[in-house]
C-alpha cells in the first residue's frame, strides 16, 4: 500500500465511518493524522521514521495546507501540537486548551471559558483533515525515490 492508498483507505474511508459512529475517538486518528500528513510533504525526511520530527510535521500540514488555514492561529496560542497531537499520542485525551464536541454540541474552532479553551467539534474538523487529504492526494511526487512513490504498508497474504 503506497502513502496516498493508506489516506484513501484509512482517513478517507475508514475513518470517516469513525466519525459518524465514534466521533471521540476519530479525534485521535485526526491528531496523529496531522503528523502523517506532514511527513507527506516534508521533503527533508528521507523515509517515514525521521527521529525527532514530530513537531515539525505536524506544523507542517497546519502551515502548508490551504484546508488547516483556519487552525493556524492556534498552534501557539493554544499549543496545537501539544495539546492535540500529544495529548491524543501519549494519553488519548486532549489537554486543557481544547475541548471536544460532536453532533449538536458546541460549535467549531470557537473559543469559551473567557477564550483560553478552544472547541473542536468532530465533523467539522473532519471536513477540514478531509480536504487536507485530498490536497496531498493531488500533489504529484515527481521522484521516483520519493517515500511517497514507495510501499508504506505491506499486508502479507494469509499463508495456505
Amino acid at each position: 500500500m503506497t502513502p496516498k492508498e493508506f489516506i484513501y483507505v484509512v482517513f478517507l474511508h475508514d475513518l470517516a465511518l469513525l466519525v459518524e459512529e465514534k466521533p471521540y475517538i476519530s479525534f485521535s486518528t485526526m491528531a496523529t493524522g496531522i503528523e502523517f500528513l506532514g511527513k507527506c510533504l516534508d521533503n527533508e525526511a528521507p523515509h517515514w521514521n525521521v527521529k525527532d520530527r514530530s513537531k515539525i510535521n505536524f506544523e507542517l500540514a497546519i502551515n502548508q495546507l490551504v484546508s488547516f488555514e483556519s487552525y493556524r492561529q492556534y498552534l501557539n496560542s493554544h499549543k496545537l501540537w501539544d495539546s492535540l497531537r500529544n495529548g491524543f499520542s501519549h494519553s488519548f485525551v486532549p489537554k486543557y486548551p481544547l475541548t471536544l464536541s460532536s453532533k449538536n454540541e458546541m460549535g467549531h474552532l470557537l473559543l469559551h471559558e473567557n477564550n483560553q479553551r478552544l472547541n473542536l467539534k468532530c465533523e467539522d474538523f473532519y471536513i477540514d483533515f478531509r480536504n487536507a487529504c485530498l490536497e496531498v492526494i493531488a500533489i504529484e511526487f515527481i521522484n521516483p525515490d520519493d517515500k511517497m512513490n514507495k510501499q508504506l504498508l505491506s499486508v502479507p497474504a494469509l499463508e495456505d
